[in-house]
């Protein structure tokens, strides 16, 4: 059974042996090479934003197991709308897993969240996190070339979704 866990530290150890992989970093913000305190420094910030009530952080679980990585950011109870990045360990892409747990987060943000939007950002070139949010009702409403970052000069498709 696939399920969405609240991140916590003991996820740790496999966020940074899966984040490492070249190709999370390939197609997420997810750095490249990862650092070998990655994870540790990772989990401050998002524990930071967090406790703000700014996001919800996941660990996507296959029958106990990890899969990778699901996040609700930049909650806007004012507007009512967050915005989705996830990502799934090279292992299990291929298999439905970013599809269900996306389906599991926007449950979670009508329902519990009670957002009314979600928006998400994807590389135009990342064709199957393309079809996930298309899956779960993601509908493309702008493209832009990326002004900085690791991906300046490429095309993002951005993408929303109401609930």
């Amino acid at each position: 059974m696939l399920l969405l866990t609240p991140i916590t530290p003991e996820h740790l150890p496999d966020v940074q042996r899966h984040a490492a992989a070249p190709g999370i970093g390939a197609t997420s913000y997810v750095p490249s090479p990862y650092p070998e305190d990655g994870a540790i420094a990772w989990h401050a910030v998002v524990a930071s934003r967090i406790d703000e009530g700014r996001a919800q952080v996941f660990a996507i679980t296959e029958d106990g197991d990890f899969r990778g990585v699901m996040s609700i950011n930049d909650i806007d109870h004012s507007a009512a709308r967050a915005h989705l990045d996830y990502w799934v360990a090279t292992p299990y892409q291929g298999r439905g897993i970013a599809s269900l747990a996306t389906a599991l987060a926007m449950r979670l943000a009508g329902t519990d969240l009670q957002l009314k939007a979600m928006l998400s950002t994807c590389l135009a070139t990342n064709i199957a996190s393309l079809r996930v949010l298309e899956r779960n009702g993601f509908v493309a409403y702008s493209q832009a070339l990326a002004p900085r970052g690791k991906f300046r000069g490429q095309e993002l498709l951005h993408l929303r979704r109401r609930l």
